[in-house]
């Protein structure tokens, strides 16, 4: 397909390794801001917590907030600011790996270069028998071009240890989103096709699958992450908050 641009051949995670000086700016740059903020802010919202449990002790509890202050149990509004610090500073962290993720991602283009990588290849071996396949087999010839174009990779497969494993399942994980998305957005230019005639453009399914993948790159590094600040938030205030009358709660269940 001559509208697409040829790739170089040497691998896509060998450009990944050679750009480590740019990946190790991005994480500078993202990492240890987001993680200082996130931290001062759970260190406030302990601080908060404290506050607040206190004066539910002070309104709630016959001799005041005194008897949560007696003995050892002082040491739990000193520590929920630094237990905040740590966990709110620990997430802020993975949130600053993920944007730093996005922000290498926008910068080399790797779900474009996947993507142009796989269209080429399906160019060179099916070209226009493609649009002349049914359905069903054009979908398998796809998976079958896809699969070979971007599921085999020397540098990872060469490598050894932890990095290895790890280039190798995020190659296998790419390497299925691609298949998905592409197969997805065939689907669709098949369809519209077979409603208005004109050929299947596979510029249009390039175009489409790389919109479908970036969104769903972002989706995957930052919804996990928004459920982990929900957890975060409930079992932070919901402990620190009530922790004096959780236990007077369970003592007496025990007793």
């Amino acid at each position: 397909m001559s509208g697409q641009p040829e790739l170089p051949p040497a691998s896509l995670t060998s450009s990944v390794l050679a750009g480590a000086g740019n990946a190790a700016l991005a994480v500078v740059r993202h990492v240890p801001t987001r993680a200082l903020l996130w931290a001062i802010l759970g260190m406030l919202g302990g601080a908060l917590a404290v506050a607040a449990s206190l004066l539910l002790g002070a309104l709630t509890l016959d001799g005041g907030a005194a008897p949560m202050l007696r003995g050892a149990r002082f040491l739990v509004p000193l520590l929920l600011p630094v237990i905040g610090f740590i966990a709110f500073g620990l997430h802020g962290a993975n949130r600053g790996v993920a944007h730093a993720a996005l922000a290498l991602e926008a910068q080399w283009r790797l779900v474009a270069q996947l993507v142009d990588r796989a269209i080429t290849v399906i160019g060179q071996h099916l070209g226009t028998r493609l649009a002349n396949l049914p359905l069903a087999q054009a979908e398998s010839a796809l998976k079958g071009v896809i699969r070979t174009s971007l599921g085999h990779d020397e540098t990872a497969q060469r490598r050894g240890g932890l990095t290895g494993w790890v280039l190798r399942q995020a190659r296998a994980l790419l390497t299925a989103k691609v298949e998905d998305c592409l197969l997805n957005t065939y689907r669709a230019e098949y369809k519209a096709d077979a409603a208005g005639g004109g050929g299947i453009d596979l510029a249009k399914v390039r175009d489409r699958a790389v919109e479908e993948l970036t969104g769903h790159l972002r989706e995957f590094l930052l919804a996990p992450l928004n459920g982990q600040l929900m957890l975060l938030l409930v079992l932070f205030f919901g402990l620190g908050i009530g922790w004096y009358h959780i236990g007077l709660g369970l003592v007496a269940l025990v007793g």
